[in-house]
């Protein structure tokens, strides 16, 4: 089965920032607690952040408050959704790169992180070049929106797992091993072997109700969803809809896992 990581799957999710921005639900706010509370996040923090997206994550930590935060992201649509949410804010800046291409100053931020977009690049490379770029005693965070666990499935997961047969795997997928973002001694032995320290995992979950209408828009978000052909696409977006109105009464609840790791630059 082919890798998402070989594919078009990384620049897929522009193509419709609107409802890729409506159909992503938030991170917990308990998430953005801890990282002001572990990286000492205060109003005189500098940050940058590695796909930023429409800003799910990037306007929360703006709210923190802090001083000021470079938002990387590829996509110059997703970059746009953006840019019109955070209305002017002085303190973002918004550049439109691959992260390997950004221009980085070194030694200068207190603060840098990823919200569900670290696997999409390599990944030592990445931490070595996001270290470079803290002040010593600077913090690196990452963390995802685990929606499916295969390890774990859910009762929508069991009624639909499925549709995914055939479908290229998603960038997290890892044969035998746990979930990307719950393989908690990979993604901590990487932090390390970079040269991070007093690296930490946490989980935050939130139960959030969704309608047929949001559970097929937030599949249609997905890196192996929107790289399929469209029939296939489509069928399945239908199917999702179809099966949470036919067998979930039309209201699904749905435990939605966010893994969040933490490590401190020496």
């Amino acid at each position: 089965m082919a890798s998402i990581h070989s594919s078009p799957g990384r620049t897929k999710f522009g193509s419709d920032p609107e409802q890729y921005d409506r159909a992503r639900p938030g991170y917990p706010p308990a998430l953005f607690d801890w990282l002001r509370e572990r990286c000492g996040l205060n109003a005189g923090s500098d940050c940058f952040e590695i796909g930023a997206g429409t800003g799910h994550a990037t306007l929360p930590v703006l709210a923190t408050p802090v001083r000021y935060l470079l938002a990387i992201e590829p996509d110059g649509r997703l970059a746009e959704k953006m840019r019109e949410k955070a209305a002017g804010d002085g303190r973002l800046t918004i550049e439109i790169a691959q992260f390997e291409n950004a221009a980085l100053p070194q030694g200068f931020f207190d603060l840098g992180f990823a919200a569900t977009s670290f696997h999409w690049l390599p990944r030592m490379k990445s931490l070595g070049r996001a270290k470079e770029a803290l002040k010593p005693g600077g913090h690196f965070a990452m963390w995802w929106h685990v929606f499916h666990d295969a390890a774990r499935l859910d009762a929508f997961d069991a009624a639909t797992v499925h549709l995914f047969d055939g479908l290229e795997q998603d960038p997290e997928a890892t044969n035998g091993r746990p979930a990307f973002a719950l393989d908690v001694a990979s993604r901590l032995g990487e932090l390390r072997a970079a040269g991070f320290v007093d690296a930490e995992h946490r989980l935050f979950s939130e139960e959030i109700s969704f309608t047929p209408e949001k559970l097929s828009a937030l599949y249609a978000t997905f890196s192996r969803v929107r790289v399929a052909p469209e029939t296939t696409r489509m069928r399945l977006l239908h199917e999702v809809a179809r099966i949470a109105r036919d067998d979930f009464g039309g209201t699904v609840r749905r435990v939605v896992v966010s893994s969040a790791f933490c490590a401190r630059k020496p």
